[in-house]
């Protein structure tokens, strides 16, 4: 009988202890983040600049600024009459750009998206500019 509580005993522990120990985590590979193609495939024309809480139509070096993007993850833009290409990633409400000629990291926080209309929070330093868009 004192074997037999013994190794009851014994498998008990055992069980217990099993049951405590964490399993281990599954590896598994970093996917590419995914891309939000809702904007994509849209030239977005300007049409109002926020500075400092008043907004205004596009002045005359921003007549022709746009924001192009693709499903594959290249843009092209005018800002400020100024072109520029590469590629963009979102993550969040961050649409995060990298310029192909110079390197230049940039970024637009989405501030409103609707399908014919975009605004984004251009951010340098203590800044804010704010771009409306306008689908075409």
């Amino acid at each position: 009988m004192k074997k037999i509580l013994t190794l009851l005993l014994a498998l008990a522990t055992g069980y217990v202890v099993k049951a405590q120990t964490k399993p281990t985590p599954v590896k598994t590979t970093k996917a590419a983040p995914a891309r939000d193609t809702s904007l994509c495939g849209k030239k977005w024309l300007l049409i109002a600049v926020e500075e400092w809480a008043v907004e205004s139509k596009p002045k005359k070096k921003q007549a022709d600024d746009f924001l192009w993007m693709t499903g594959d993850g290249k843009y092209s833009l005018k800002r400020n009459g100024d072109a520029k290409t590469g590629t963009w990633t979102k993550q969040g409400v961050y649409i995060n750009f990298v310029d192909e000629a110079s390197k230049e990291k940039f970024a637009y926080k989405v501030e409103n998206a609707e399908p014919t209309k975009l605004k984004v929070d251009y951010h340098v330093s203590d800044i804010h500019t704010f771009f409306t868009f306008e689908a075409r």
